[in-house]
């Protein structure tokens, strides 16, 4: 079984970040998710510009996607 996750599961996980429900992950909303799960404040951030290729602080789901399917 492969390990690699599909749109559905990354769209799943996806949601479950977007708390506002209007399409996008922000800042405030991925370090809710990840301080809940104990990260490190400063590997949040880093984490977030990462997914984050255009810099205008949200996250969509094409970003999300590229990230997380390689």
């Amino acid at each position: 079984m492969s390990s690699a996750k599909t749109s559905a599961d990354l769209r799943i996980e996806f949601d479950r970040l977007d708390c506002d429900k209007d399409g996008f992950i922000t800042l405030k909303e991925f370090r809710a998710f990840h301080e809940q799960n104990n990260k490190d404040g400063m590997s949040i951030e880093k984490a977030f510009a990462a997914i984050d290729v255009d810099n205008d602080g949200m996250v969509t789901f094409e970003e999300f996607q590229r990230a997380y399917k390689g």
